[in-house]
C-alpha cells in the first residue's frame, strides 16, 4: 500500500448553524455568539457556516433580525470567511422564489459579510440552483455545490458523477458531499469521494451528521480517499444530529498525514465559553436530537422524521400502526422518483405516508406540496414519478418540464410598493425579509423592533458598494405557482392533528377538501387549504391564520362557483381562498397586507 502524500486537512465550522439550530433549535441569541465567535476567529478555520438555513426564519421567530446578526457577525470575524447555506431557489424558506428576489438575496448577504456560498437543492435539481450560484459569482464570492446524498435504486455514483459536472460547469469552486441523514458509511463514503475527484478537479467537502453514529468513521474515510475539508461543531454542540467534533476530529489527526494544525488548547478555551452559553438554553436541547439512533441506519431516514411519524400516530392513537407507516414511506418515495429525504420534501412524505395509512385510501387525502411536487413546481426528481399516482391525485393534467421558477415573475418591486403603502421600511433588509416570510416579517416590523443600520461593515476584502437600484410595477410576491386541481375525495369527516418538527396543526377533512389550523403551538409547515364553507350570512371564512397578500374582487363583483376572492399566505405558503357559492359580493372586510385570524369572515357573498 503506498502511503498518503502528507496533506493539511482544513475544517468548516457549523457551531452557529447546523449545531445551534439541529440541537437547541436555533435559540443562541446573537450577543451570545459574537463574543465566542471572535475567539473563533483566531482558530484558523476554512470558513464558519453561522447564515442561512433554517436559522433565518428562527432568528426572526425570536424577534431577531437576521441581517443585523450578519452585521455584527462579520464584525466579530474578520479574518474567517463567513458561509452561508441557501436551498438554491428556495433560499432559506421552502418555496421558489423569484430569480430577482434570489439575486437580490445574494447580492445583499455578499455585501454584508458572506464570503461563502454553499448551494443546494433537495432534488439534486441543479436548473434551481443555477440563480443563486450566478448570483454569487456575479458578487465574486466562492461557490460550493452540494450534492444531498440518498441512497436508493437511482442515487448511483454515475449520477452523483453526472451531478458534480453540471455544478462545476454552472460555476462552482467546490463540491461538497451534504448527508443530512447521517447514512454515509465509510465504504460508500471512500468510493464517492474517490470517484469524484477522479470526475472533477475543484476540491471535495464532506458534510455528514452524527445521527446514526457513522460520521467519524465516514469522515476518515472521505479524508484518506481526497476530501480537503469536512465541516464539525464545537463539541457543547456536536454529535446528535450536528456534526462530530472539532475537538475530537483535530486531536485524532494530531501528529500524522491530515494534522489540522489547529491549536487544542485555544479549542478547549473556546469550549469552556461555549459550554456557559449553551447552559443557558438547556431548555431548547433536543433529546430526539442529542442521541445517536440506529433506527436510521434500518429505516433509511432522518432521525427527526422517524420521530415525527412516531408522535403523529400517538396522538392520534394509532400507534400500532407505526410499521404500516413505516413501509408506507419507502412506498411513497419510489411513486414519487426517489427524492432525498431533505426538507421540505421529507416532511411532504412523512405526512402523505401517515395519511395514506390512516385514511385507508391511498392518496385519498394529498398536500397541496404533494399536489405542487406532482405538478414539476418543486423541480426534476431523480426518477420519473410513477403515472398512476400523478393521474389519480392531478387527473388529466400534465406536470411542468421547464425549471419552475420559469413560471414566476419578478418579486421584489411589488413588495418594495407593499411595504411603502403599509407605511414600512422597504430598504433591502425589510423586502427581503418580507418576500420570504410575509407573516413574520410584519410582525416583527410592526413591533417597533426597528433595525440600526449605522455602522454597516463592508464585507472583507470589498469596495463600498451602493444599494441596488430595482424597478417597480410589477407582480406582488407571490409563488407564482398555479394551484392544481385535485380529484373530489369521498365524502367523509374527521378531525385529527398534525404535528410536523415540533408545531401542531387541526387538520379537519371533509367531502369539500380540508382546512388547516394552528394548534397550541402555532403553525410552521404548510398543509393544502381549502376554505371553509361560508357561513349561514354569506362570509367567506379564513381557513387559518395569515397575511392577506391579495384581494381580487371588491363589493358588487358577480363571483362564479370556485372563482378566487382571497390569496392567504400561511405556513409558507400562499393559499387560494375560494368562493364556494355562485353570487355576488355583498362586502369586503379585510384588505391586503391584513393579518387575519382563524374563522375570521374576509367577505361575504350573497347568492
Amino acid at each position: 500500500m503506498v502511503k498518503p502524500a502528507r496533506r493539511r486537512l482544513a475544517l468548516t465550522d457549523t457551531t452557529f448553524r447546523d449545531g445551534n439550530q439541529s440541537l437547541l433549535g436555533g435559540h443562541l441569541e446573537p450577543a451570545e455568539i459574537y463574543p465566542v465567535a471572535a475567539k473563533m476567529d483566531g482558530v484558523g478555520f476554512y470558513s464558519m457556516e453561522a447564515f442561512g438555513g433554517a436559522t433565518f426564519e428562527t432568528q426572526l421567530k425570536l424577534g431577531q433580525n437576521p441581517w443585523d446578526y450578519l452585521r455584527g457577525l462579520n464584525k466579530a470575524t474578520p479574518k474567517t470567511p463567513i458561509q452561508a447555506l441557501i436551498r438554491g431557489q428556495n433560499l432559506v424558506a421552502n418555496r421558489n422564489f423569484g430569480d430577482d428576489v434570489v439575486e437580490l438575496f445574494v447580492r445583499h448577504a455578499a455585501r454584508l459579510g458572506v464570503d461563502v456560498f454553499r448551494v443546494f437543492d433537495p432534488l439534486n435539481d441543479i436548473r434551481n440552483m443555477e440563480a443563486a450560484i450566478a448570483a454569487a459569482k456575479a458578487a465574486k464570492k466562492r461557490v460550493q455545490g452540494a450534492l444531498c446524498y440518498a441512497i436508493s435504486p437511482v442515487h448511483g455514483i454515475d449520477l452523483w458523477c453526472s451531478l458534480a459536472k453540471g455544478l462545476v460547469d454552472l460555476g462552482c469552486d467546490e463540491i461538497v458531499v451534504k448527508d443530512t441523514s447521517g447514512l454515509l458509511s465509510p465504504q460508500v463514503t471512500w468510493e464517492l469521494v474517490t470517484a469524484l475527484k477522479e470526475t472533477v478537479e475543484n476540491p471535495i467537502i464532506v458534510h455528514s451528521h452524527c445521527s446514526s453514529g457513522m460520521a467519524p468513521m465516514a469522515y476518515m474515510a472521505a479524508i484518506e480517499a481526497g476530501a480537503v475539508v469536512v465541516d464539525t461543531a464545537m463539541s457543547p454542540l456536536a454529535w446528535g444530529t450536528s456534526q462530530p467534533a472539532t475537538e475530537s476530529v483535530v486531536a485524532a489527526l494530531e501528529g500524522g498525514d491530515y494534522d489540522t494544525g489547529l491549536d487544542l488548547e485555544l479549542l478547549a478555551e473556546i469550549k469552556d465559553e461555549l459550554d456557559a452559553v449553551k447552559s443557558k438554553h438547556l431548555e431548547h436541547l433536543s433529546p430526539v436530537a442529542d442521541r445517536v439512533d440506529s433506527d436510521i441506519l434500518r429505516y433509511h431516514m432522518p432521525g427527526l422524521m422517524l420521530e415525527d411519524i412516531v408522535r403523529e400516530l400517538r396522538r392520534h392513537g394509532a400507534g400500532d400502526r407505526l410499521r404500516k407507516v413505516l413501509d408506507e414511506v419507502p412506498r411513497v418515495r419510489k411513486e414519487l422518483g426517489y427524492p432525498p429525504l431533505v426538507a421540505p420534501i421529507r416532511q411532504l412524505i412523512a405526512v402523505q405516508a401517515v395519511f395514506n395509512v390512516i385514511g385507508g385510501d391511498r392518496y385519498g387525502t394529498v398536500t397541496q406540496e404533494l399536489k405542487d411536487y406532482l405538478q414539476g413546481l418543486y423541480g426534476r426528481p431523480p426518477a420519473p414519478v410513477e403515472t398512476d399516482v400523478r393521474r389519480q391525485v392531478l387527473g388529466r393534467e400534465e406536470p411542468i418540464t421547464i425549471r419552475p421558477a420559469d413560471l414566476l415573475e419578478p418579486q421584489i418591486p411589488a413588495a418594495r410598493a407593499q411595504l411603502k403603502g403599509m407605511g414600512l421600511d422597504s430598504d433591502d433588509d425589510a423586502v427581503l425579509t418580507y418576500v420570504l416570510f410575509p407573516s413574520l416579517a410584519l410582525r416583527f416590523m410592526r413591533g417597533g423592533a426597528k433595525a440600526d443600520r449605522d455602522g454597516e461593515p463592508e464585507p472583507k476584502g470589498e469596495e463600498p458598494k451602493a444599494k441596488d437600484d430595482v424597478g417597480a410595477g410589477l407582480a406582488p410576491p407571490s409563488t407564482g405557482q398555479p394551484a392544481a386541481e385535485a380529484p373530489a375525495p369521498a365524502a367523509q369527516s374527521a378531525e385529527f392533528e398534525v404535528e410536523v418538527e415540533g408545531e401542531v396543526f387541526k387538520v379537519r377533512v371533509s367531502g369539500s377538501g380540508f382546512a388547516v389550523s394552528p394548534g397550541a403551538a402555532g403553525g410552521q409547515h404548510s398543509q393544502a387549504a381549502q376554505p371553509r364553507a361560508p357561513s349561514r350570512d354569506g362570509a367567506v371564512l379564513a381557513p387559518m391564520q395569515g397575511l392577506i397578500v391579495r384581494i381580487p374582487v371588491k363589493a358588487g363583483d358577480d363571483v362564479k362557483l370556485g372563482d378566487v376572492v382571497a390569496v392567504l399566505e400561511a405556513m409558507k405558503m400562499q393559499n387560494d381562498i375560494v368562493s364556494t357559492v355562485a353570487g355576488k359580493v355583498a362586502e369586503v372586510y379585510v384588505k391586503e397586507g391584513d393579518v387575519v385570524s382563524p374563522n375570521q369572515p374576509l367577505l361575504s357573498i350573497k347568492p
